[in-house]
């Protein structure tokens, strides 16, 4: 079922990580802002992924526990390309509102999580009714 809240912020999860790839940069010099469609092959792809696997999980609706698992690796793509971005890149730049922004696809895929869970618990408790 699409309309569920999970499915809403598997959503906003795509959204905001294509978002971020597309508009915000992720570091900074006195000149020169990073941007990852520009720079950054390697985060680019962990983010693009990430925004795949949760428009994927959307359409997994039927079973929760792949869709849990699709969460986990998104956000752990997420953390990946994070961590690329700071060891990798930042030497001698700024951190930009990009770097900062991804926290928020993190948040919403944790939030999804919590609701398949409460979705999880429910099915469980009319389960044990019958």
């Amino acid at each position: 079922m699409i309309q569920r809240v999970q499915s809403l912020l598997f959503f906003f999860s795509a959204l905001s990580s294509i978002a971020i790839i597309y508009t915000f940069p992720v570091l900074q010099d006195e000149q020169t802002n990073y941007f990852l469609r520009e720079h950054f092959p390697y985060v680019r792809l962990c983010i693009f992924l990430s925004a795949l696997l949760s428009i994927f999980a959307i359409f997994q609706f039927k079973n929760r526990k792949r869709q849990q698992l699709i969460a986990s690796f998104s956000r752990l793509m997420i953390t990946l390309g994070f961590l690329l971005v700071i060891f990798l890149h930042s030497n001698d730049k700024i951190y930009a509102s990009g770097s900062i922004l991804l926290v928020v696809p993190f948040i919403s895929l944790i939030a999804a999580n919590f609701f398949i869970k409460r979705d999880e618990k429910l099915v469980n408790s009319a389960d044990r009714i019958r």
